[in-house]
Formats: structure tokens, sequence, C-alpha cells
């Protein structure tokens, strides 16, 4: 229902783009989220993007296991996994990003803010004009709070909750 409240024919927004996680928890949730503009169903031909650069990788949890590029392309299908696919290390060896002992990475918050800005710039020279972004709580709260100095009414360790939608809007100076 969230979905059809931002993208109607009342608002005429309609998703040019929807950009994934490579977590598949965050893939699961645009699906969920978008069950129309999937890269499969989309009558609109909205194209899917896996970017590397929204992964959250700060939390520690099993959930955030990287599957290889291979497990995603046959999960979702239609998904282009071009990025994800450049960052890894040994041709597409998840280990690197996994960690050799199956430990998930931890990052500093520098670090974590530095690739929320990255991704900033890299939307910024989007052409598209609506861009959905399913990622994670952390990452989100770093490109809102630290990228776009924006803070929600709702401040605190639970700035997003898990499954959360919101929409933003972005102007970019020239």
């Amino acid at each position: 229902r969230r979905t059809a409240t931002f993208f109607n024919n009342d608002t005429g927004l309609q998703p040019d783009l929807v950009v994934v996680s490579p977590l598949r928890r965050a893939i699961q949730s645009a699906h969920i989220a978008f069950p129309t503009h999937t890269a499969l169903t989309s009558l609109t031909n909205t194209p899917w993007v896996c970017h590397p650069g929204c992964m959250e990788q700060a939390n520690g949890n099993k959930s955030e296991f990287v599957s290889s590029s291979s497990e995603l392309e046959e999960m979702f299908p239609g998904v282009d996994f071009a990025m994800f696919n450049e960052s890894l290390v040994d041709n597409g060896d998840v280990d690197g990003v996994n960690g050799r002992e199956k430990v998930p990475l931890f990052e500093s918050k520098i670090d974590l803010m530095g690739r929320t800005d990255e991704f900033l710039r890299w939307i910024k020279e989007r052409e598209e004009r609506v861009i959905v972004v399913s990622s994670h709580a952390t990452w989100l709260q770093s490109l809102c709070a630290f990228s776009l100095q924006y803070e929600p009414e709702s401040k605190g360790l639970e700035m997003f909750k898990k499954g959360e939608m919101r929409s933003v809007g972005l102007k970019f100076d020239s």
C-alpha cells in the first residue's frame, strides 16, 4: 500500500530506476515494495541496478553475508549486477567481501560516510529523475544524516525501521 501512495496516477511518479544493495534482503524488500516494477514485470522497463556502494557493512549480523553474483542473478533475474561484479576481487569471489573466515566486515563511520557520499555523487550523474534506493538502516542513516544533512523527526538508533520506505526529494546544484 505504501508504494501506491508514492507511485500512482495522481502523483504521476513512476520509478525511472531501482537501485539495490547486493544483500538479498534489500533486493527482496524492493521486490515486495515494487511488485509491478520488478526487472522482469515492469511495463515501463524500469532498470534495476545492484550498486555495491549502498551495501551495509557495519552491524555484524549474519544476514549481512553477500551471496555470489551467480547466486544473486539466479534468484533475481533481470537485475543488472555488473557494478557488483566489478567490485568483487578474484573474479567474483565473495570471500573478499565477506572475509575469508565468514565474519562480516566492519567499517569505520568515516568509511561509511565516504561510501554514502560517493553513492550520492553517482546518483547526481544519473539522468533518471525518480530513483528508488533499497538499502539498509545504518547505510540510509549515514546517507541522510551525513551526506544529505537531513535529519528526520525520528532520531536515534531506530531512525529507519526494517522494511520502511521514505520519500526524499533532492535537487542538485549544477
